[in-house]
């Protein structure tokens, strides 16, 4: 099984942050891992940007296991704004940014580095 990150930098309308947030965290995040694919998710906020800019102040990164990513994109999208997956209307769609990630290596942890 080959396994993914799908990252999703989000951003809600002007004054609508609460609502996106109450939406996003309480009933997006659970439809999506209810998909076929879908293994977790989690949600971040923006601290900084150290370098580069960024459109988005939301984050989030859901962790996908299949052997045909394509499908698992497309039956998400097929099923967007449906009673399957409904959408918040606080949500603003134009400056979301949806990118999946095939893993090439496991994660390296400190207690893993070598001794100097």
């Amino acid at each position: 099984m080959r396994r993914f990150k799908m990252l999703v930098f989000s951003e809600p309308f002007e004054g609508r942050d609460d609502e996106f947030n109450e939406w996003y965290t309480n009933q997006h995040l659970g439809d999506l891992v209810a998909l076929p694919g879908f293994a977790s998710a989690q949600r971040f906020k923006l601290h900084s940007v150290s370098m580069g800019t960024t459109l988005n102040k939301y984050l989030a990164i859901y962790d996908v296991e299949t052997d045909d990513p394509e499908a698992v994109i497309e039956h998400m999208f097929a099923v967007r704004d449906t009673a399957v997956m409904p959408m918040s209307d606080a949500f603003n769609i134009d400056p979301t940014s949806v990118m999946l990630y095939e893993e090439t290596t496991g994660v390296v942890h400190a207690r893993d580095k070598p001794k100097a």
